[in-house]
């Protein structure tokens, strides 16, 4: 059976998933780590395992997260980034923010990641699908 590990800093917020979880069942399949995502990705086994990850985290720590799921996604694994766009920002050099900057490194490393296929669509804030071959 599949699992969903879920990361994240909050006991307030996740606690109103876990009765939601509850409600539909679910919550037996779903694997809650709180503390830093980071952390949490870089602890999970190296192996390939990975089917589906969904990253709408701390916009500063994207390449990082990206980075660590690639490497453990299986070949036609799929990496779903949301809020790539950044209200617009990313792609007005006027803006230098620290987040900015990330997910504009993020763009770039997704580009020039030979190990996957992705898209960028503007979908709302922007969704980029990354695809391991």
């Amino acid at each position: 059976m599949s699992r969903i590990l879920a990361c994240d800093v909050s006991d307030e917020w996740t606690s109103i998933a876990r009765h939601y979880w509850e409600r539909a069942g679910v919550a037996d399949r779903i694997d809650l780590e709180i503390g830093p995502a980071i952390e949490t990705l870089r602890a999970l086994p190296a192996e390939s395992s990975i089917d589906i990850a969904f990253i709408d985290a701390d916009k500063v720590n994207y390449p990082a997260y990206y980075e660590e799921i690639v490497q453990r996604l299986r070949p036609g694994g799929l990496v779903v980034l949301d809020n790539v766009f950044l209200g617009g920002r990313v792609l007005d050099p006027a803006y230098q923010e620290e987040h900015h900057l990330a997910m504009r490194r993020l763009n770039d490393l997704i580009v020039d990641d030979d190990r996957v296929d992705s898209v960028m669509l503007p979908v709302r804030d922007g969704v980029t699908l990354a695809r391991k071959r």
